[in-house]
């Protein structure tokens, strides 16, 4: 096998790849913005609760928890196979990434803000629609791009549970060429390409926009 039958071989892997990264992504935002909202402005029971899920999720390491899930709770849950279980475990733990990263942005806009919303005659769900909530996802953009970026790498743990994507392929490789040369190398630098060019631009973009609103 010459060296682009190499590379394209690779390249096969990163759909699976991109595909299990974005499904967490946006699992672990589903989870992470209500969380960080209730973190700062629910009551004590809920921040307690939260609390609990974050200190769980980002003390455990993820291949445990797929592990668990795939061997302990898959005999019991049909649907929890090696793909499913890698967008769950994964979401779960970005969802305790992004509440911290949403709950530093919601802090980061102060809370004058929220009293000056108030002084107009706006309820507190107004003030946290319109005038609280933009702001946040603006000001959480560069963490969200380090969480992106996060994901791709940790989505190499899926080839443990047998998950075909871009790692699994590299060993595949590996042992069909005997060489460790092309496979870890490549695809060390296909992970560099998925990961670099969007966590910078969300980085610049949203440190940007941070200083057109002062925040």
């Amino acid at each position: 096998m010459d060296l682009t039958a190499q590379i394209f071989f690779m390249l096969k892997g990163v759909p699976n790849t991109l595909i299990i990264s974005i499904l967490a992504f946006i699992l672990g935002f589903i989870i992470g913005v209500p969380a960080a909202f209730f973190r700062v402005y629910g009551g004590r029971i809920g921040q307690v609760v939260v609390d609990a899920y974050e200190k769980l999720f980002r003390g455990v390491p993820v291949l445990v928890v797929m592990l668990f899930m795939l061997y302990g709770l898959g005999r019991y849950v049909p649907f929890l196979n090696a793909y499913t279980v890698s967008i769950l475990a994964l979401g779960m733990r970005s969802g305790a990434n992004q509440s911290q990263i949403f709950r530093g942005a919601i802090r980061s806009i102060g809370e004058g803000q929220m009293m000056a919303a108030r002084s107009l005659g706006m309820t507190r769900l107004q003030a946290i629609r319109y005038v609280i909530l933009p702001q946040t996802f603006i000001s959480a953009t560069p963490g969200l791009g380090v969480e992106y970026a996060l994901l791709i790498k940790d989505s190499s743990l899926a080839f443990i549970i047998g998950v075909i994507e871009l790692m699994k392929k590299a060993e595949i490789l590996m042992k069909a060429t005997r060489s460790t040369v092309v496979p870890y190398i490549g695809a060390a630098i296909i992970y560099i390409i998925l990961t670099f060019p969007i966590a910078n631009y969300l980085d610049k973009w949203g440190s940007r926009k941070k200083k057109e609103l002062g925040i």
